[in-house]
């Protein structure tokens, strides 16, 4: 097994601190991400679990499988003509992370941030959630014996709420005037309380996120895509995930990096609006709505950090009206997959990025499904329902004009 000097290392000025380290953010504000030393010299093991196969990747000697929910191993699938002839694309993929135990891609991270819990011998944790993180770090939580702390903002639906609650969790609502306030506030009590609040963001979360690009090596037999497109909020998915690539790179098991491509609701696009206008620092958003609450994060510590890696790495940014992520919603049902309006985002955005060519039609595209469309049932009403009620008598005529006009 790979000798691991572990360490968190800023992501822009380099500024090194112990890996133990409770705060999230470097004292200047930054990312802070895992650096472990000699990872040019990892290796790829056998192992039913990813975290076992990919162990010299990961910042842990090994993960307890009794923390484990089962997530990962989630499905690459092809996608239909319908979708692909909607994106202009003729390699376009899904990977279906609403098939993860919350039914979100949460559960990764949650997986590495309860394993960093159970490490540092920690009985409480916490983390500041719209939804479905809070849901996952309070499944997780549940499952290792350890107390779990969620801050939601006022707005959360409450289908998020009571999936949270059911688990045992402790909720505490905060009434704030944006998300983006209330997780400064709450992040800048960690230190003084001793107790590691995580968000989206944070450099152990995102070791999770690694896995989602491991699976992905796998189950493409190395042959990655050109482009994977990800809603980005916190920025930490989009993170990991580009990391979890970065290293693959370092080891030597790949020559190629695939480019991101960071998308957000047109309402909130502060990451986005930066990267279309040339900016180098995110551009705040406040005071909107939009469907697409689980990526509401109007102000996102380290946003300038995925901006600059999109100059850098050649990214694509995207956002989309809240029309268009209620027609990508229905679509995406229509072809069997039922997400929430934040996943929703993502095809889109493909979508214009094609009819703007910026996106060619020979390159291959995947898609993460990063939330199941149970996460937010509220918005399935703004979808007309194709329901009939009919006394008991008139069924069987009905049912044959159906079957008769039926059209494929």
């Amino acid at each position: 097994m790979l000798q691991k000097k572990i360490s968190l290392i800023s992501t822009q000025s380099n500024i090194s601190y112990p890996f133990e380290r409770i705060e999230e953010f470097a004292d200047n504000g930054e990312s802070l991400e895992v650096r472990i030393d000699g990872i040019e010299n990892a290796k790829i093991k056998e192992g039913s679990h990813i975290w076992e196969r990919f162990v010299d990747f990961m910042p842990f000697r090994d993960i307890d499988p009794n923390i484990s929910l089962g997530e990962g191993n989630t499905p690459l699938l092809f996608a239909n003509q319908k979708l692909r002839d909607f994106c202009g694309l003729d390699d376009l993929y899904l990977k279906n992370e609403t098939q993860n135990p919350t039914w979100s891609f949460k559960d990764r991270g949650s997986l590495t941030c309860i394993a960093m819990a159970k490490e540092m011998g920690e009985k409480v944790v916490a983390t500041i959630s719209t939804g479905n993180m809070g849901h996952s770090m309070a499944a997780y939580g549940a499952k290792a014996g350890l107390k779990v702390i969620v801050f939601v903002p006022h707005f959360i639906p409450d289908e998020k709420i009571a999936a949270i609650s059911v688990h045992g969790a402790h909720i505490i609502k905060v009434l704030a005037t944006d998300y983006s306030s209330m997780k400064r506030h709450v992040l800048g009590l960690a230190n003084k309380l001793g107790l590691r609040i995580v968000t989206g963001n944070g450099p152990i979360r995102t070791e999770g996120y690694k896995l989602e690009a491991f699976e992905l090596y796998e189950q493409s037999k190395g042959k990655l895509p050109d482009y994977i497109a990800i809603p980005t909020s916190a920025c930490g998915h989009i993170r990991g995930v580009f990391k979890g690539f970065v290293e693959l790179k370092q080891a030597g098991f790949i020559n190629k990096l695939p480019k991101m491509i960071v998308v957000q609701a047109k309402n909130n696009s502060p990451i986005v609006s930066a990267i279309k206008q040339g900016k180098q620092h995110v551009i705040p958003f406040s005071n909107f709505h939009t469907i697409a609450e689980a990526i509401t994060t109007g102000n996102p510590p380290g946003g300038d950090e995925i901006i600059d890696k999109a100059y850098k790495h050649g990214w694509l940014a995207e956002d989309v009206s809240e029309e268009e992520i209620l027609i990508s919603q229905k679509m995406l049902a229509e072809s069997g997959f039922l997400v929430e309006p934040a996943t929703a985002t993502s095809l889109y955005a493909i979508k214009k990025l094609r009819a703007n060519a910026k996106i060619k039609e020979n390159e291959s595209v995947v898609i993460m499904l990063t939330g199941s469309g149970l996460k937010d049932a509220g918005v399935l009403r703004s979808h007309p329902s194709n329901t009939q009620e009919l006394e008991l008598e008139k069924v069987e005529s009905s049912l044959l004009n159906l079957v008769t006009h039926v059209t494929l």
